[in-house]
This record gives C-alpha cells, sequence and structure tokens, in this order.
C-alpha cells in the first residue's frame, strides 16, 4: 500500500514535469503547472520527513520559499499584464525572427 502511494506520486510529479516541459503559451498556466508540481514535491518531502526524520522544521522553510515564489510569479504576472495586456510568454521573446 506504501509504495502503491510512492509510485502515484513519483508518476504524478514526472506527468506534472511533461506536461510543464511541452505545452509553455500563456503565464498563467506555467505558474499554475508550477504550483501542481511544489504540491506534489510537498507531499513527498512531508511523508518522507514524517516516516524517516521526523523533523518539520526543513518543511517550514520548504512551504517559506514556496509561499515567496508565488509571490514573486503572481507579481510578474500583473506587471506583465499591465505592460503587454496579455499574458503569452511569447511576447517576452526578444531573439524572434
Amino acid at each position: 500500500m506504501l509504495n502503491l502511494f510512492l509510485l502515484f506520486m513519483w508518476l504524478m510529479f514526472f506527468f506534472g514535469v511533461l506536461f510543464f516541459l511541452i505545452n509553455f503559451n500563456h503565464l498563467l498556466m506555467m505558474l499554475l503547472r508550477l504550483e501542481y508540481l511544489l504540491l506534489i514535491l510537498s507531499l513527498l518531502f512531508m511523508f518522507n520527513l514524517m516516516m524517516f526524520i521526523k523533523q518539520y522544521f526543513l518543511l517550514m522553510i520548504f512551504f517559506i520559499f514556496c509561499i515567496s515564489k508565488m509571490f514573486l510569479g503572481l507579481s510578474i504576472l500583473i506587471l506583465m499584464v499591465r505592460m503587454y495586456a496579455n499574458d503569452y510568454l511569447k511576447s517576452l521573446m526578444i531573439l524572434q525572427c
């Protein structure tokens, strides 16, 4: 049962990475995919800490970094929508032909 849970979590993580790498048009969708990956990583991290280390301070530091990443991503999204009036990542490309 435990191995099935870990296998399912790793499969969810790898499919999240795969979808993150395949389709990247909108910044909002990229941020949502990153949040999905952070959710899966936090579940795996919490599971490993509960089973082996029994120290939750590292989990708190991980959540602090996740919250700061969310804040930076949201501020970049707001600035991009205000400057370019859309959230397409192709409008940020400098070296377009």
